[in-house]
């Protein structure tokens, strides 16, 4: 005791071993003194100091108790426990710990980040392993958490969304596409938007458009004959994105963009790919886009002409407001209660460029892996061709008998688990949070790794088997815990997955009707962890008249992903 106030040093070595093997930071060392006053609020500055180190409550307790002057020792029982119960609680959500920060070696500028970046389906699950289900990346750019449990996702994606509203970082190259839409736009903007956005997206709406779809699918298929008779093989990714690029076209714009559905293709291509390149390299983000390099001008030549095409067509639904059957009219015509306002032509391009780029991208990627897993699976391509071939009506595919495909949902159901195209949410903390008894600070970036819930062995027994029987009636997992949710969960989920799962659903059907595929030998299947979970290199295929099946696997390859049995 000196005087009037007390030294505190901290001489525990093995403590700071300790601590620092388990990733948290070094207690301070002899030469770091914490000088802890009589009065209270120096016992605050104490807790702040212990919580930066990674101290535990119990031991700032402990110290404070035996350091306190000698002429207040008299003081009652009462009168001690009260005083802790009220610095307890003014500085208890300061004695909070951050999660755990990832010790593996990483590069020695990036951090952690790095091997995320270049491998995360293999470091993420990984490092909950080793962390816990929280646990913290680190790089020069900023720091995310990473959350590992149903409980906590919950907490992050439903029951505290308030606090978790802002799109992390990474949606930033999205806004490139997207301006300020639904899947970019955050807070009262947000909520206002998706009131106008829903009602386009009805079950009414997507029974006007089933026609379409199963037309340009139909048309599709035919056009595939000439390949499937000489059993040739084709990449299968381009295909489906166009198709689906044709599909979202005619079911936003009706017969309004055929004349330019190539060029907005060929633009949204090129954005796509924009995108893509500023992803694999982060440090791009720091360079303005407006530096006219080769890549960004092309980028904004691309990003000039679509918008020239969108605002064009509005301005001329505007100038003839003529009814038309398609999610434009609906979007056009949508009015907040109470002011009667609708949207700009500004908000309007923003939604429809949201639809155009999250509506096609997603569905194409997750029927070329259902095409994918089913070829590698002849027991559950022969039930699902029972299926369709005992129910298919002479009529056709109609929007009241879909419900009559109860495995071809399952199928669906159980490829977007191993492959959910949507592979993680991030969000960032508005509002300072505890999570797991850690503390989230404000401003901190959150991630929700979706296919670690799908593939943990903690939630799915054989998480690695291709088992769409996981979601018969008898075994589909119930909402609670938050283990399987491919279109998001809360009320930022994907407002369109009605859309895409009708979509995917006549998809299969009618291509497992006509045709038999099958990998091409020696193509090597590689998931791709971009802005959506994509097949590395496309999906090679050969297509096959439709044959009897034969009780074997043809044409295993070598893979290195796990969704095999």
């Amino acid at each position: 005791m000196v005087n009037d106030r007390t030294v505190v040093a901290d001489k525990d070595a093995s403590i700071s071993s300790r601590n620092s093997g388990m990733g948290h930071s070094r207690l301070p060392s002899k030469s770091r003194l914490l000088t802890i006053p009589r009065k209270q609020k120096s016992l605050v500055r104490m807790a702040c100091f212990e919580s930066t180190c990674h101290a535990n409550r119990n031991r700032i307790e402990a110290v404070a108790l035996q350091q306190r002057p000698l002429r207040e020792s008299s003081r009652s029982s009462f009168h001690k426990h009260n005083f802790l119960a009220q610095f307890a609680g003014s500085a208890s959500h300061l004695m909070l710990l951050l999660p755990p920060r990832v010790s593996s070696p990483g590069h020695w500028l990036q951090g952690s980040t790095y091997l995320v970046r270049r491998d995360p389906l293999r470091c993420i699950p990984k490092w909950f392993e080793e962390y816990g289900d929280l646990y913290r990346i680190t790089s020069p750019l900023g720091q995310a958490t990473m959350v590992g449990a149903p409980e906590l996702a919950r907490q992050v994606l439903v029951d505290r969304y308030a606090r978790y509203q802002q799109k992390s970082r990474a949606y930033a190259v999205l806004r490139i596409l997207m301006g300020n839409g639904l899947v970019t736009s955050e807070g009262e903007f947000w909520r206002g938007q998706r009131k106008l956005v829903q009602p386009a997206f009805h079950r009414r709406r997507l029974d006007a458009l089933f026609a379409m779809m199963v037309d340009r699918v139909t048309d599709c298929v035919e056009r595939l004959a000439p390949v499937a008779a000489a059993n040739g093989a084709l990449d299968l990714a381009p295909l489906l994105s166009q198709l689906t690029l044709d599909i979202i076209s005619r079911a936003m714009f009706s017969s309004d963009v055929q004349g330019a559905a190539v060029d907005v293709s060929r633009h949204i291509a090129a954005l796509n790919e924009y995108a893509l390149r500023m992803l694999r390299r982060p440090w791009l983000f720091l360079l303005p886009r407006r530096i006219p390099t080769p890549f960004n001008y092309a980028q904004y030549l691309s990003l000039k002409s679509l918008n020239t095409i969108v605002h064009g067509i509005i301005q001329a639904r505007r100038r003839q407001p003529e009814a038309h059957d398609d999610l434009l009219s609906m979007l056009l015509s949508a009015c907040e209660e109470g002011t009667g306002r609708g949207m700009t032509d500004e908000q309007l391009r923003d939604e429809v460029m949201t639809v155009f780029v999250a509506g096609h991208e997603t569905t194409a990627n997750a029927m070329s892996w259902l095409l994918y897993l089913v070829s590698q699976h002849p027991e559950v391509e022969e039930q699902l061709l029972a299926e369709i071939g005992g129910r298919l009506p002479e009529g056709g595919l109609k929007p009241d008998n879909l419900g009559a495909f109860s495995y071809v949902r399952q199928v669906i159901e159980e490829s977007l688990r191993l492959y959910p195209t949507i592979w993680s949410i991030g969000r960032r903390c508005t509002a300072e949070d505890e999570l797991g008894g850690y503390r989230i600070p404000e401003g901190m970036n959150v991630v929700v790794p979706i296919f670690h819930f799908h593939w943990s062995d903690r939630f799915w027994p054989e998480p690695q088997k291709f088992d769409p029987s996981r979601f018969s009636p008898a075994r589909r997992p119930p909402p609670e815990p938050l283990i399987y949710f491919p279109f998001g969960a809360g009320p930022r989920n994907c407002v369109g997955n009605q859309f895409a799962v009708q979509e995917l659903m006549i998809l299969t059907i009618l291509f497992h009707r006509r045709y038999q595929f099958r990998l091409q030998p020696g193509f090597t299947v590689e998931p791709d962890p971009l802005i959506t979970l994509r097949p590395m290199g496309g999906m090679m295929m050969t297509l096959g008249a439709r044959l009897p099946l034969s009780g074997s696997r043809q044409n295993t390859v070598p893979s290195r992903n796990f969704a095999r049995s």
